[in-house]
């Protein structure tokens, strides 16, 4: 379950623009200045388990490690209308979900308070009372998840490979 306070951004938020575009190897910076193309208090102010409800093709172009950049500073999960295929993969993969929901992104505003089960897919504005269904998750993806992301999961199963080293 993840419970935190919403930030709101609207369509076709880009992997470049989450990021300092060209400084995505000074991690340090990158995360003093994410998001502040869209909301400037967004890194001063998110804490861990905060939820960003966007609108439609969130984390559109690239595959830069946006998603990796919004779980250090605390984002508890990625709620959106719709997503692009790298950037949701991606984030899947180090352990940050993202569920889709359309039409989500007019039922929150900034601020609001919010619980998500990310299991059942249940979103919960806590603020006005709502409830909303998430499109489903694929299993696989709810396992690399439970595991802490990919890398984690791959290890817990080494010895279902061949081709890893078991040591």
């Amino acid at each position: 379950m993840v419970n935190g306070f919403v930030w709101t951004l609207g369509d076709n938020v880009n992997s470049e623009s989450i990021l300092m575009s060209g400084e995505e190897e000074r991690r340090d910076r990158v995360v003093q200045h994410v998001l502040e193309f869209y909301d400037p208090e967004f890194a001063k102010k998110v804490q861990q388990g905060d939820v960003i409800v966007a609108g439609k093709n969130f984390g559109a172009s690239s595959g830069r490690p946006a998603g990796e950049i919004l779980r250090k500073v605390g984002v508890g999960a990625l709620i959106c209308e719709s997503v692009g295929n790298v950037f949701y993969r991606n984030t899947w993969n180090i352990g940050l979900p993202v569920l889709k929901c359309p039409g989500i992104r007019s039922q929150f505003n900034k601020g609001d308070k919010i619980e998500v089960d990310i299991f059942k897919g249940i979103i919960k504005n806590l603020t006005s009372g709502k409830t909303f269904e998430a499109e489903p998750t694929e299993p696989i993806l709810l396992e690399i998840y439970q595991e802490g992301g990919l890398i984690n999961w791959i290890i817990k199963r080494k010895n279902l490979y061949a081709t890893i080293d078991p040591a």
